[in-house]
C-alpha cells in the first residue's frame, strides 16, 4: 500500500485516505526541526512545518472554528470540520515585537478557506518572521508529507496528511 500511495503522489493524484491542508501562509518552507525555538523543533506539540514569511496575511487553510487566539495575536489554535486541530504560531527572533498587528477574527468564530484571520507589517522587522503549522491532534494520523519549497496562501497545499489504513 506505502507504494501505491507514493505513486499518486507522484503522479499528483491525492489518495482517498488523504488530508490537504492549504498553506495559510506565503513563504519559503522549511523543516520544522530548523525552527529556533526547541518545543517546535523537537515536534513537542506534534508534527508541523515552518514557513519564513514573505507575505503580511494569515489565512485560514481550512473551514472550521477559531477556538483561541493567545498570545498578542501571534498564536491561532483552529479546529476543521473533520475534527483536525491545528496551531498557526508566529515567531519573531531576537527582541524584535510587531506593533502593527490586526486580528481580523475572535476566539469562537466560524472561518472558511482563505479567510483573513490577521495580518500585520512586515516591514517593520529586522529578520523574517517565522510561522508554523502544528498539527496538535495528528501524532496518529499517518505520515506527513510536504512538496513545495515555496507556498503562497491559500493556493498551495502546505501538508499532505496520509491517513493510516
Amino acid at each position: 500500500m506505502k507504494a501505491q500511495t507514493i505513486e499518486y503522489l507522484a503522479l499528483n493524484k491525492t489518495p482517498r485516505s488523504a488530508i490537504l491542508i492549504k498553506s495559510p501562509f506565503t513563504g519559503k518552507v522549511i523543516p520544522l526541526q530548523e525552527h529556533p525555538e526547541p518545543i517546535f523543533r523537537f515536534g513537542i506539540l506534534g508534527p508541523g512545518i515552518t514557513v519564513k514569511l514573505s507575505s503580511h496575511k494569515i489565512l485560514a487553510p481550512f473551514d472550521g472554528t477559531l477556538l483561541q487566539v493567545k498570545n498578542a495575536g501571534t498564536e491561532f489554535i483552529l479546529q476543521a470540520k473533520n475534527g483536525l486541530k491545528v496551531l498557526i504560531n508566529l515567531t519573531i527572533t531576537g527582541s524584535q515585537s510587531i506593533t502593527h498587528t490586526h486580528i481580523a477574527q475572535l476566539n469562537g468564530s466560524e472561518i472558511s478557506k482563505g479567510q483573513r484571520l490577521a495580518y500585520f507589517d512586515l516591514r517593520e522587522l529586522e529578520t523574517p518572521m517565522l510561522a508554523s503549522l502544528i498539527l496538535l491532534n495528528g501524532h496518529n494520523l499517518g505520515t506527513f508529507h510536504y512538496s513545495h519549497s515555496h507556498v503562497n496562501a491559500d493556493v498551495d497545499t502546505l501538508l499532505t496528511i496520509i491517513k493510516k489504513n
